[in-house]
């Protein structure tokens, strides 16, 4: 750890924090979560679906989620209720141009679209983590730019 590193705040390193991931496509569930493990950050999941993901968000210890927008056909807007119930931040992942179907409530939350950018995905969750995007882990990523 640089000194850097040591002279910030736990809630500000890129180690540790645990992400729930709610993507129904496995492959992609698992490159975000690989993503994030590459991060230094712990995924919790991936979950296919919104009850899977729903009694996650209501009872584990979490620091974020990454949400899909649509879980097997049905809206992710359950989940997004109990995080933001317990003040958990999330962000949106979503293949969707038409993001109309976003209640207004829930309008300011961050989008990633996919596929996602590498670089875009760490400066979300750093906003989301209120991390510094600079103390992002060594590891390489093969979508880093």
């Amino acid at each position: 750890m640089s000194k850097r590193e040591r002279d910030l705040p736990d809630r500000q390193r890129w180690h540790g924090g645990k992400i729930l991931v709610a993507e129904d496509n496995l492959l992609l569930g698992e490159v975000v979560c690989e993503f994030l493990r590459e991060c230094g950050l712990a995924p919790a999941g991936p979950f296919a679906t919104v009850e899977q993901a729903l009694a996650v968000a209501r009872t584990v210890v979490l620091d974020g989620a990454v949400l899909d927008l649509k879980l097997g056909g049905n809206l992710c807007y359950p989940v997004c209720a109990a995080l933001q119930a317990r003040g958990i931040p999330f962000i949106f992942l979503t293949g969707y141009v038409d993001l109309s179907m976003i209640p207004p409530g829930l309008k300011s939350t961050p989008i990633i679209c996919k596929p996602f950018e590498a670089s875009e995905m760490k400066a979300a969750i750093a906003a989301m983590l209120k991390l510094d995007e600079r103390l992002y882990g060594t590891k390489p990523h093969p979508f880093r730019n």
